[in-house]
């Protein structure tokens, strides 16, 4: 309080009179709270936690797609076309969307996956079948389906000349190998795309990737 004392003194106005006693009782109040702003103001403020955020690398997200696991490359000896790679996983993988994403050899142990998962299995194989990196990738995107708007995956590939958009989930319906030509299933049930990745390579879908290539982005085969 030697403060408030100090404040007082240098008053022009004698304390004993009945002004002088309410300039000092303001003056005291404002020092005092002067005081207990500053005491509070230099303290730390509480720690806000920040919610967590689930990260994928880069690598982390093409180390899923396993085209030379054990089982992928025996599975891809028996089925021999990409025709019959995609209708294996459209209908002998169930489609389970509450699992997480695993590796595209677990996906075919498990024998079902989520969207990503029956598309890293598919681009698995078609990579074990000598598809070229640069000819197939896994595309995520939000799509407007039944009960609002969720984030999915599908699968592009160039195939005999032409550029094939593959979903072999139900979400959207039962679809055929080359049912989707162009970007026919993008234009059809996609409303904002993502990143695409295969096992060589990540890319995020931009307009200024899209310009570079006239489609979507071009896969790097550098490493990442």
């Amino acid at each position: 309080m030697n403060l408030v004392a100090d404040f007082r003194k240098k008053l022009t106005l004698p304390v004993s009179s009945r002004t002088g006693r309410l300039a000092a009782a303001f003056l005291s109040l404002a020092v005092l709270t002067f005081i207990a702003g500053f005491s509070l103001g230099s303290r730390k403020p509480a720690a806000v936690p920040f919610h967590d955020m689930i990260v994928n690398h880069p690598r982390e997200m093409s180390a899923l797609v396993e085209p030379a696991d054990r089982r992928i490359v025996a599975l891809a000896a028996t089925l021999k076309t990409p025709e019959n790679a995609y209708l294996y996983v459209r209908d002998r993988i169930d489609f389970d969307p509450s699992l997480p994403s695993l590796p595209a050899g677990e996906i075919l142990s498990e024998g079902r996956g989520s969207c990503l998962g029956k598309a890293l299995l598919l681009c698995s194989i078609y990579r074990a079948l000598g598809v070229k990196p640069s000819e197939v990738r896994i595309v995520t995107g939000e799509v407007d389906a039944i009960g609002g708007i969720v984030d999915h995956a599908w699968v592009e590939m160039e195939y005999s000349g032409r550029c094939l958009q593959q979903d072999a989930t139900s979400l959207l319906g039962k679809f055929s190998f080359d049912q989707f030509r162009g970007m026919a299933y993008t234009d059809a049930f996609i409303k904002e795309e993502g990143y695409v990745f295969n096992d060589k390579g990540f890319a995020v879908v931009s307009r200024l990737n899209m310009m570079k290539g006239g489609g979507h982005p071009h896969l790097t085969q550098r490493p990442l």
